[in-house]
């Protein structure tokens, strides 16, 4: 009986052992299942980030019963739509897993175009012509953006005085500002004063004389509103020669003067018959032999016409044709070798230029002229880039050596782009103006050649007869600006 009793007891502590275990785990257990689950960001929760700049995430850390965890020892997620490189609103989501529950916490990124474009000048000022070109300037520069590329041709420019001013503004607004010093250059000569209408009119015994009067031009050749002073002398009762002299004094007191002279005559007097009649042409031809001077030969030969060429050796191929000009009658004279402008660095890099240039035509004609033309006329003020005074130096020299310059007083424009329309507008109206007609114009150029006979047509139809340059021809001079 005994030994039941003690069996039972042992049975009894069992239980009461058992239950007292589960209750522990179970206890244990529910201590799990409410545990204090913290995620914090680390860093801020909205990020702003330059576009292009990698982004680093900070991530976050993690707390169970406030006590941090190792990421490692934890079921833990991160998902992430950032790209550096395209602007815009992103999210960074977190997960933390534990015990069949989920924890998240969300970081958001805005990627931006927050730098500004960089805009690099290559130059240490911008250079400006104060008469060619005057509403241009000379500026090498380059803008470019870290998100947009090169964006160069959304740089504004503004000419502030003696400054100039860039800016330039990307697609996101940002802006970048520069200045650089502006060198105005001066590309132009004197005022002159230039006449309306012929330079020599004549009329007859008891004819009235109505003045065309003058016009003052700038540096730059543009005409002024300037009122000039008048000497009217003409007293047509009386025959004779007689002075228009106009005169004008600019801000600095340098007087300005041009004089028309007009010749009064008595129609007895055959000696003003024949000049009034010689209305004489002289065509002038520059920077050839080129592709259409032999076509302008053939135009020339076919009217019986002369002309005078003032020849280069820029184009080899054609350097020949010279020898075809000086046999058909045409006058050869002397342009420049090598139609650099670099020639005027000296007298004596022009002089050697033109003798060179000389001993071509020698060798094609057996003769070395003696007229020659100034690369861009004796008013030419690019000259001035190389050497101060030098153009004049130069005529000086030439002069004691017994060389004749001609510039012109017709410009056909057709170095200037002029069509054909307007070459032949630019010098019939020219050569109404003159007794005696300089015409400028280049055997290189196709619209001249297109254009020549009808001109050459037009003059022999109205009277005009065309002549060559000779050393005994009227000279007609620019103004020497340098």
């Amino acid at each position: 009986m005994a030994v039941k009793v003690k069996w039972k007891n042992l049975l009894i502590l069992f239980i009461v052992v058992f239950v007292i275990t589960c209750f522990g785990m179970l206890f244990k257990f529910n201590q799990r299942g409410n545990a204090k689950v913290e995620i914090n960001l680390v860093g801020n929760d909205h990020l702003k980030l330059s576009i292009n700049k990698p982004y680093i995430d900070e991530g976050v850390k993690v707390k169970i019963d406030n006590k941090e965890v190792d990421l490692k020892n934890i079921e833990y997620n991160v998902k992430s739509n950032v790209d550096e490189k395209v602007k815009g609103n992103y999210e960074i989501d977190y997960e933390v897993i534990y015990n069949a529950n989920t924890y998240k916490v969300k970081r958001y990124v805005e990627v931006l175009d927050d730098i500004a474009p960089t805009l690099t000048i290559n130059q240490e000022y911008a250079t400006q012509y104060k008469c060619k070109n005057k509403n241009k300037f000379n500026l090498d520069y380059i803008a470019e953006d870290n998100y947009d590329g090169i964006i160069t041709d959304k740089v504004k420019v503004k000419v502030d005085k003696d400054r100039v001013i860039l800016s330039v503004i990307d697609s996101s607004n940002n802006e970048t500002k520069k200045e650089v010093p502006l060198k105005i250059i001066d590309d132009g000569g004197v005022d002159v004063i230039e006449l309306v209408g012929k330079e020599i009119i004549y009329l007859p015994l008891g004819s009235t004389y109505e003045d065309e009067g003058a016009i003052l031009k700038d540096g730059c050749g543009n005409a002024t509103d300037a009122t000039l002073e008048i000497q009217n002398a003409v007293d047509t009762s009386k025959a004779g020669e007689y002075s228009v002299n106009y005169q004008y004094t600019n801000s600095e007191n340098a007087v300005i003067k041009k004089t028309r002279k007009v010749i009064v005559y008595d129609k007895k007097d055959s000696k003003y018959y024949e000049e009034l009649d010689a209305k004489t042409v002289y065509l002038t031809f520059d920077d050839g032999p080129g592709q259409y001077t032999q076509e302008l030969l053939d135009i020339l030969k076919k009217h019986n016409v002369k002309a005078t060429f003032f020849v280069t050796n820029q184009f080899k191929k054609y350097v020949p044709l010279i020898k075809r000009e000086y046999d058909e009658g045409h006058t050869v004279a002397v342009h420049t070798l090598t139609h650099k402008w670099s020639i005027y660095q000296s007298v004596e890099t022009y002089l050697k230029d033109f003798n060179d240039m000389n001993d071509i035509i020698y060798k094609y004609t057996g003769e070395r002229a003696s007229l020659f033309r100034f690369p861009g006329g004796g008013s030419n003020t690019v000259s001035r880039k190389y050497a101060k005074g030098v153009v004049k130096a130069i005529a000086s020299k030439m002069t004691e050596n017994g060389y004749v310059y001609f510039d012109w007083n017709v410009d056909s424009n057709d170095a200037g782009g002029a069509n054909s329309d307007a070459i032949y507008k630019n010098v019939i109206e020219g050569i109404e103006r003159h007794k005696a007609s300089v015409v400028l114009m280049h055997d290189i150029k196709r619209n001249t050649i297109d254009v020549i006979e009808d001109i050459i047509k037009y003059g022999l139809e109205n009277g005009y007869t065309f002549k060559t340059l000779t050393i005994s021809s009227p000279t007609v001079h620019h103004h020497i600006n340098n």
